[in-house]
């Protein structure tokens, strides 16, 4: 199971497959006793069968993470676009290798240049400097589809002039302030901007079989779960490469 633990099953959304965006449905951490819990009673609905090639700490952040960017990538995306990933963190090392299975050419910006070996490694065919505004100048016009993976605050107008015309730019990084946004590049290039939450139950599906297919597995650490503290340190002074799976 992942992070939705149930919807209402009745609404329009959950007649329809969209589970994820029902009104009333309710997450597994915070509608209930959460990850640290010795057992837990969930809908059916929302348990799934990990194929066997993909082992259980591989799969526990595919069922989070994993979904969160290939629902969007799913949705957005066919074979030969070009795909940008903003940052290579937990969401955007697994968006990479999404995309690049996708048959994708895909670009990784990141204000990291330490970065770009691993990016490469990941699967992605280019990789920006977000600090060199000469470079995001080039690339103007280029992208069909950009994936933002951070929390942090970046010139959202340049990511939309890096956008073709109609292309999108897919939010599933929550930066702490509000998103400011230059009007006329959206209307004269007919751009979009979305969001997207984790995925439905058949996209969780589709997802973990796309995901053994293909070899797409999350970097992860292990931790006991006596040493969940020196874990949660970990995360939060940004340490963690790429995804911390407690071992019970």
């Amino acid at each position: 199971m992942g992070w939705e633990a149930g919807s209402c099953g009745e609404c329009d959304y959950c007649l329809h497959g969209e589970e994820n965006v029902c009104l009333s449905a309710r997450g597994t951490c915070t509608h209930g006793y959460g990850g640290y819990a010795s057992a837990i009673r969930v809908d059916r609905r929302f348990v799934f069968s990990i194929p066997e090639s993909l082992d259980s700490e591989r799969a526990a952040p595919l069922l989070c993470g994993g979904v969160t960017v290939y629902s969007p990538l799913a949705q957005h995306v066919r074979p030969a676009m070009r795909v940008g990933v903003i940052g290579l963190g937990g969401l955007g090392h697994l968006a990479v290798q999404f995309a690049h299975a996708f048959g994708c050419e895909v670009t990784v910006f990141s204000t990291s240049p330490g970065k770009e070996t691993e990016a490469r490694r990941f699967g992605a065919h280019h990789f920006i400097n977000t600090r060199d505004a000469g470079a995001m100048e080039k690339v103007a016009n280029t992208f069909h589809f950009i994936l933002s993976t951070v929390s942090g605050d970046v010139n959202w107008g340049d990511y939309l002039k890096a956008l073709r015309p109609k292309g999108r730019l897919g939010m599933v990084g929550a930066p702490a302030s509000d998103i400011r946004l230059p009007a006329f590049p959206l209307i004269i290039g007919h751009r979009a901007v979305s969001g997207s939450p984790i995925g439905s139950p058949s996209e969780i599906r589709e997802m973990l079989e796309f995901s053994a297919r293909n070899g797409v597995q999350p970097i992860t650490e292990r931790f006991p779960m006596a040493q969940v503290n020196a874990a949660l340190d970990r995360l939060r002074s940004n340490q963690a490469r790429y995804r911390i799976v407690l071992v019970n």
